[in-house]
């Protein structure tokens, strides 16, 4: 619901700040302001006199040392021709404003409409803009030890309680992924390469979003994140095959696109799968850790259990058939 600048409540139901935002980024004159559904961070649209702009508050646990990387990366991709949103510094100059210990950025808003998916043509622009990311990132620096999904896993595979069937294929997964990282390309991954990200103007990407997840990590990381997220299958709500299938089709017109830009070397290819695998894996063993640690799970939890249950058994189903579409789009 819109609200003219006055009281809004966040999503735990507190007050927001509005008036210091205000003051803090005038942009003209406020005219209205609008909460954004969706995502982990409270977003703000506020339509005012400099036209439409985008206020963030990170998450409590964001620190700002990250917050800083993250508009300094946005800034650097802007200068080097790299559609990444505008930031908008508060009167201060900062990066960044500080409201009783929470962290807000402002940037100014993308026109555009959002990824269509019916469009194949789409489809191939996020594989595209993703491999033009990759290229415009290569040479900054991200120095890393170990992907944070394969760490995850080494410690899922030792959680006490964990079924022998599934620790040994949690460790053996981990084996094969540590196995090839000395030879993955590592990158500041945009961390969030999905449908939600692009704003498109016709086929023609306007702009690219969500960099609060960018970090340094394995390059193919990027892939694995679009390839699950443009690939999946959306039956019904509530039938249980909802987003369970990958659609090799859009997967391999994802990744041929993203080749026509960017060649991905051989382990590339080989680790894609394994990644596929692992961040199903990750997703189902923490939800049930948090269960052994005697936490409540909810309905919804059980589900998303039950979804990545079964994303594995699909995995393991079509695991040559999707291995080849890979090889054939990527390796060519």
């Amino acid at each position: 619901m819109t609200s003219t600048v006055g009281i809004l409540l966040d999503r735990a139901g507190q007050e927001l700040p509005l008036a210091e935002l205000a003051t803090l980024w005038p942009l003209g004159g406020w005219n209205s302001v609008a909460p954004v559904t969706g995502g982990k961070n409270e977003h703000l649209r506020v339509s005012a006199g400099d036209g439409v702009h985008y206020l963030r508050r990170s998450y409590r646990s964001k620190p700002p040392q990250e917050l800083v990387r993250q508009l300094r990366l946005m800034r650097l991709l802007r200068e080097r021709g790299f559609p990444a949103p505008e930031v908008v510094s508060p009167c201060s100059g900062e990066d960044y404003a500080d409201l009783d210990g929470r962290l807000w950025i402002a940037t100014r808003g993308v026109e555009g409409t959002p990824f269509d998916d019916a469009s194949l043509e789409h489809v191939r622009a996020l594989g595209r803009m993703l491999a033009r990311y990759h290229h415009t990132v290569a040479d900054l620096p991200a120095p890393m030890t170990e992907p944070a999904v394969l760490v995850e896993l080494r410690g899922r595979a030792n959680d006490e309680g964990v079924d022998a069937a599934l620790r040994a294929r949690t460790a053996h997964l981990a084996e094969q992924l540590a196995g090839l990282l000395p030879r993955l390309p590592r990158v500041v991954v945009h961390g969030g390469a999905r449908r939600g990200s692009l704003v498109f103007n016709g086929a023609q990407v306007a702009g690219v979003l969500d960099f609060d997840s960018a970090h340094a990590d394995v390059r193919v990381l990027d892939l694995a994140v679009a390839v699950h997220d443009v690939g999946k299958v959306y039956t019904r709500p509530g039938e249980a095959d909802n987003k369970v299938a990958l659609d090799l089709g859009r997967v391999t017109e994802l990744l041929a696109a993203y080749r026509q830009v960017l060649r991905p070397t051989e382990v590339e290819v080989e680790a894609l799968p394994l990644l596929l695998e692992a961040k199903r894996l990750k997703r189902g063993l923490g939800r049930l850790s948090r269960a052994r640690l005697g936490e409540s799970l909810s309905d919804n939890d059980y589900a998303k259990i039950r979804l990545e249950d079964q994303r594995i058994a699909w995995l393991d189903e079509h695991r040559s058939a999707l291995s080849t579409a890979m090889h054939e789009a990527l390796a060519g």
